[in-house]
């Protein structure tokens, strides 16, 4: 699955050690889960959570994590919102031909798909990513059990 995670995600995955947002970038650091972003905006994560993080464990999770991320090339200009950041983002999940656009900014969440990319908040993201390798008799007890 190729995603683009929105930097608002990658901020809320190391205030919260069980969210959703730390769950799929525990992923990417596996390499499960294929991330891209452009250089551009790497840059700026990398900046803005240095700044965020003080722990020195997180700070080495976020290091595997820009390790996994793939570079994309941004060629195309999207002048869909009027943020020019959430543009950027969606550009580069457009170029990288992602699945989804993982976010919690509520104008790119109104777009709901663009350009045959989804854009999902991260619970929306998981319970999808679940579901793609869950085999049908573990799917099945939990429908059965309620969970």
């Amino acid at each position: 699955m190729k995603v683009v995670l929105d930097t608002n995600v990658l901020i809320d995955a190391f205030k919260d050690e069980y969210s959703y947002q730390k769950r799929i970038i525990d992923e990417v650091i596996r390499g499960r889960i294929e991330a891209f972003a452009n250089n551009q905006t790497l840059r700026e994560n990398r900046l803005i959570l240095e700044r965020l993080i003080s722990d020195s464990r997180f700070k080495r999770e976020l290091e595997s994590l820009f390790s996994q991320i793939n570079s994309v090339e941004n060629h195309r200009r999207i002048n869909i919102v009027s943020d020019p950041e959430d543009n950027k983002i969606l550009e580069s999940a457009v170029e990288a031909q992602a699945d989804f656009l993982v976010t919690e900014d509520k104008v790119l969440l109104e777009l709901a798909q663009y350009s045959g990319v989804k854009i999902v908040e991260p619970i929306v993201f998981w319970k999808t990513y679940e579901e793609s390798f869950e085999d049908p008799w573990q799917k099945w007890i939990r429908t059965f059990t309620g969970q």
